[in-house]
Order: structure tokens, then C-alpha cells, then sequence
């Protein structure tokens, strides 16, 4: 910890030192980079730099928002080799944080409209045939009724035999009646989402301007008991069993779910204590943004999207939905395969080592190893996603994604990691930020001003085992300037005099 020498008596009251404060950086806001919006190719890039500007919000949220709604579409046709024997599918878990009047859901219903409208045309196209289907079930469905009414009334058991098995044959003949489709869901409990992804290829993305997604998944309908499993396969594409009550159970192969939140940062507070949210990897698969809030500063000047901007955006998400799908030796449909270029593959690779090294003990990511671990593979997802924007208009399964995509998603994956230290340590993740939290807290509540830190500990003991657990936290405290430790210069023998504590003037200021 960085700290001054003073002589006690200037801090005596009589005589107050004049010392230069640095710029005070929030615990829960810290100075995080912006997220450049020409990383996103052509009609993304376009569309997300017209959105943030129409909308007077942040980029990182049009990114995030625009992102999932992409991978929303990728992640039901490409998946992405990595090395042989290690796929990555192009599905992304995104939250953007935002207090409330920052047009949160402006910004996510524009970059959900394309998929809204591609429901909207293909349930369209469906629904004569589903008319048709469904009346010639019901008349099936008469015929079985009458068949099995009259084998019930039969007295032979050979005649009742042949109609039992009329009825058999009737059921077996039962034609399936084609599922209206759907793309997203914005509440759905666990169990309702399995019942979609098995309606829905497999592929559903859950999109809410509101964190409830938290509140479900801990088990709102539940007893409180989180319901995780199903949640954390659809992240990875691992197979799942789904029972769905009265229905029959359904076996999922590559269940594939895309999340794009924008909740309020107080959503985020205290996530990492939630039981089985941290321990059980939910919270180390977002990919977490922390914009800086415009409120205060706006224009208030409308400046909507162009019109062309906005048709090459859905015309865009469209193509990539109406991808057509790989088929198998079997005739099974599945994801196409996209392959790294060499070059692509290098830069992966270096960015996976370098993610390695910081986290090691005593580096920057070893507080959210759970989160880091699994950076590589969220960058090479996003440079799928950005490898069908590119080719969204033709078969991206046929080039290589090249060292340029791949590079820009390494760009995008420094910002987000910033940030998602930053989230990580707002949930609780990382304990100094926590220590932080509850220290401020404290001295906050009892407006303690240029008290001792031995005093600080001794108040603070139940809470801090060590004293340099508390000068941990207090570091975090000096580093974002509300407070300096002063070291005191011993004079004589004895035990030298405890470090004070000093509050930003303006902070204790606001107690009088």
C-alpha cells in the first residue's frame, strides 16, 4: 500500500495538511476501457454505432445487445473447432449493467426486433400446414375415439383384438403438429426452457432488460433450491435429460442458450454468495459489461437510425437464421463446422497462455479463475459469431475463420475481461472488493474521520481475522482515493503510533 509520512501533530486539528486528491473512482463503477464499436463487422458495426448514438447510450450496451441477438442466430447453425477434439458452439451469456433511465430496453428491443419479425414470417409460412395437420388429427383422433369405444363394447375378444389394434395403427399414423417458432423468451423458468430448446432445434435465447433471470434460476418456484443443471449444459452444448411432468421425457444432444441481460448494477451485488451460483460455474460464464452511465449528460436530441442501417441489420440476422443446417451420415441435422486459420489459431493461443499466466496467485485474474478459465473459449465463440456476421449472406462454413476476426475478438475479450473483473468483484467474487464494501460501510455509517487503523480493527475484528486483511481492503479504498493511510513518525521508544486513516474532504464533508 502506497502511503505518507506525516508529523502526528499536523493531525492534531490545529494545522491540516494540503494534499491533491486523485479523481474518486466509485468502488462499484472503476475506470474501466470503452468497448470500441468498430471491432463489430460492417452491418453489425453500423447498426450497434447508430443505435448507442440514437439512443444517447453507452456502446458497450448496443454491443452486448446486438451480440447476443447475432449469436442468437449463429448458435443454431456454427459451432467452432478450436483444435481437433475441442469445439466451442457460437451461443454467448452477456449482461450489461445500467442503473434505471439509461433506455435499456429500447436498446434491446431494437436489437431483438429482427428476430421478433423472423418469428413473426415464419409462423406465416406455417400456419396453413399446421391448420391442415391439426384438422386431419382431430379427425384421427375421432376414429380412434369411435374404434376404441367399440372394442370396449365388444363381448369377443378376437373382434375387440383387431380393433385394439386398428386404434395402434390409427396413433402411429398420428401425425406431429408442427411448433409455432420461437427464437427467445424473456421468463421461463428451468423447466419451461426445456420444454422450448426440445421445441426449438435445440436453440432459444433468454433476453430480459431486467435481472428476474437470477430470482428463476435460484429457484423462485422452487423452494428456493436452484435448479442449475439444465442451465449450465445449455451454456456448454452438453447433453441433457429433460423430464417434462405428464409428458414424455425428451433427450437433448447439444442444448445451446444465449443470454442477454441488462439489469440494474444493484442486480449484481452479493451474486457470488447465492448458493451454487459461484461454486457451480454459473457466474464464470457471462461475459460481464459495466458501462458508465450517460444520465446527466445527454443531448436529448433525436437522431434516429437511418432506415438503411436498420434493413441491413435485419436483413443480416435473417440471413444467418435461414442458414440451412449440416446433415449427418444418419440424416441427423447439425451444426456446421467452422475451422481457425492458422494464423487465427496462433493468436488464440496466445491470448489462452496469457490468460493462464494471470492466474496465477498474486496476478490480476487469480481472484476469478472461474471466470478466467473459460475466457479462451468465450473468445473463440465470439469470433464465430463474428465470422457468420461476416459471411452472413453466404456459407460461412466454408472459409476459415482468419487471424482479423479472431484478432478483433481478442480486442473485444480485453474490454470485456476488465469489466467482468470489475462485475466479478461487485457479486462479491473478488474478497478485497467485498473487505472494501464493508469497510466503507462501516466508516460510512459511524462517520468515522481520521481514526487509527488499530481502532478500525479492533471495531472491525469480528469481520477481519488479521490485521493485513484490513489493510488489504483499506488498499482497495486508497486506490480508488476515499481515504489515505497516513503512517505516523515514531518519536522515542515505546510502540510506535497506528496508521490514520484519512476520508476524502468531500466525503466527510456530506456527514456535517
Amino acid at each position: 500500500m502506497t502511503t505518507n509520512k506525516i508529523d502526528e501533530k499536523l493531525l492534531s486539528g490545529a494545522t491540516t495538511p494540503v494534499v491533491e486528491w486523485p479523481l474518486l473512482i466509485p468502488l462499484d463503477t472503476p475506470d474501466l476501457p470503452l468497448l470500441d464499436l468498430k471491432l463489430l463487422p460492417g452491418w453489425v458495426g453500423a447498426f450497434a454505432e447508430s443505435l448507442s448514438k440514437s439512443t444517447e447510450t453507452p456502446p458497450e450496451l448496443a454491443a452486448g445487445m446486438v451480440l447476443v441477438s447475432c449469436a442468437a442466430a449463429s448458435a443454431r447453425r456454427l459451432r467452432v473447432m478450436v483444435t481437433p477434439g475441442y469445439f466451442e458452439p457460437t451461443n454467448l451469456w452477456i449482461v450489461a449493467a445500467l442503473p434505471p433511465g439509461n433506455r435499456k430496453s429500447a436498446v434491446q428491443s431494437a436489437a431483438t426486433a429482427p428476430l421478433i419479425t423472423w418469428e413473426r414470417d415464419q409462423a406465416a409460412l406455417l400456419e396453413p400446414e399446421i391448420k391442415r395437420i391439426t384438422s386431419e388429427c382431430k379427425t384421427l383422433e375421432a376414429r380412434v375415439k369411435s374404434k376404441r369405444s367399440m372394442a370396449a363394447k365388444e363381448k369377443g375378444n378376437t373382434k375387440a383384438e383387431i380393433l385394439g389394434r386398428e386404434v395402434a395403427e390409427l396413433e402411429t399414423e398420428m401425425p406431429e403438429i408442427p411448433v409455432q417458432p420461437q427464437i427467445w423468451t424473456s421468463d421461463a423458468t428451468p423447466e419451461r426452457l426445456g420444454s422450448l430448446l426440445a421445441e426449438q432445434d435445440e436453440c432459444m435465447a433468454w433476453l430480459s432488460s431486467e435481472g428476474g433471470v437470477f430470482e428463476l434460476l435460484q429457484g423462485r418456484y422452487s423452494s428456493g433450491i436452484p435448479n442449475l443443471d439444465l442451465v449450465l449444459k445449455a451454456h456448454s452444448g452438453d447433453s441433457e435429460r429433460v423430464d417434462r411432468g405428464s409428458r414424455p421425457p425428451v433427450f437433448l444432444h447439444s442444448p445451446r442458450l444465449s443470454v442477454g441481460l441488462s439489469p440494474q448494477p444493484d442486480v449484481l451485488r452479493g451474486l457470488a454468495s447465492r448458493p451454487g451460483f459461484r461454486g457451480r460455474g454459473l457466474l464464470g460464464r457471462f461475459l460481464y459489461l459495466l458501462p458508465i452511465s450517460p444520465l446527466g449528460y445527454r443531448h436529448l436530441t433525436p437522431n434516429p437510425i437511418p432506415e438503411g442501417v436498420t434493413a441491413n441489420f435485419a436483413s443480416g440476422i435473417h440471413a444467418m437464421l435461414n442458414w440451412s443446417p449440416a446433415v449427418d451420415e444418419q440424416g441427423v441435422e447439425r451444426p456446421h463446422l467452422l475451422k481457425l486459420s492458422e494464423d487465427a489459431y496462433q493468436e488464440w493461443h496466445e491470448f489462452a497462455k496469457a490468460i493462464e499466466v494471470q492466474m496465477q496467485p498474486g496476478n490480476d485474474l487469480d481472484q476469478i479463475t472461474d471466470w478466467a478459465a473459460k475466457s479462451p473459449g468465450a473468445a473463440a465463440r465470439i469470433a464465430g459469431v463474428l465470422h457468420g456476421i461476416k459471411h452472413a449472406h453466404g456459407n460461412p462454413w466454408e472459409a476459415a475463420i482468419t487471424a482479423e476476426t479472431m484478432g478483433s475478438a481478442l480486442e473485444l475479450m480485453a474490454v470485456i475481461t476488465h469489466h467482468s473483473r470489475a462485475a466479478m468483484g461487485v457479486m462479491g467474487a473478488d474478497p478485497n472488493i467485498a473487505a472494501a464494501h464493508h469497510v466503507w460501510e462501516w466508516i460510512n455509517r459511524g462517520h468515522h474521520h481520521n481514526i487509527t487503523v488499530r481502532d478500525a480493527f479492533n471495531a472491525l475484528r469480528g469481520s477481519f481475522n488479521r490485521v493485513h486483511e484490513l489493510r488489504d481492503a483499506l488498499e482497495v479504498l486508497e486506490e480508488r482515493s476515499y481515504l489515505r493511510v497516513i503512517e505516523i513518525e515514531k518519536k522515542g521508544p515505546g510502540r510506535p503510533p497506528s496508521p490514520i486513516i484519512q476520508i476524502r474532504p468531500e466525503l466527510a464533508e456530506a456527514w456535517k
